[in-house]
């Protein structure tokens, strides 16, 4: 729930003007695609109060939706993750993406007078080519266990007509962590979502 509100807090102004850019040019130089993902949260594994006022843009069964680019150096195993023209830092290992990234925020349950409060969030999902898609049924469901479908499928890699990926799934998780000074929040606490990306670009 975090990432959109993330990326926009970190944005350095410069960055801002030069989003307006018709054609966007990302980082690194491969470009894997864009992808719609959808969000849910995991009760299971969340201790932060969902009912408190920072969860309200939640829909209905706790879900949001972001839009998210990867990209990376294909001679490393660097890499970024592009929100809203912002570039995170992420690492490519395999078909596994990890974007980390930390924000100082102004949270509602905290009160208007505190200072200090940041979340960091890790984006962690595996990145599934047309043919693996297809073997899980193209849904992230089909997954066993989270992990690479072993019985068949390629890879995703570069070809002719672009980067073959056409999913994502894993998990994003915000962790909250109080403020310094005047807040009423003391606890850190934890927010954890299912993610689903198709690929759109």
């Amino acid at each position: 729930m975090m990432l959109r509100r993330l990326a926009l807090l970190a944005i350095p102004a410069f960055v801002v003007g030069v989003s307006c850019l018709k054609d966007p040019v990302y980082p690194g130089d491969q470009v894997l695609g864009t992808f719609r993902f959808s969000a849910t949260v995991d009760r299971q594994r969340t201790t932060c109060d969902l009912r408190s006022p920072d969860f309200a843009v939640l829909g209905d069964g706790g879900t949001f939706g972001f839009d998210g680019t990867f990209s990376r150096d294909g001679d490393a195993g660097s890499g970024y993750f592009i929100v809203q023209d912002f570039p995170r830092d992420a690492g490519y290992e395999g078909q596994r993406v990890t974007s980390f990234h930390r924000a100082t925020v102004q949270l509602a349950s905290c009160g208007a007078n505190c200072t200090g409060t940041a979340v960091e969030e890790t984006l962690d999902v595996i990145l599934l080519s047309d043919s693996q898609d297809t073997l899980i049924g193209r849904r992230c469901t089909g997954l066993v266990d989270g992990g690479v479908p072993g019985d068949g499928g390629t890879p995703p890699g570069p070809t002719p007509n672009g980067y073959d990926v056409q999913r994502a799934c894993g998990t994003l998780t915000d962790e909250y962590i109080p403020g310094t000074g005047s807040c009423t929040c003391t606890q850190r606490c934890r927010a954890v979502y299912t993610v689903e990306g198709t690929r759109v670009n």
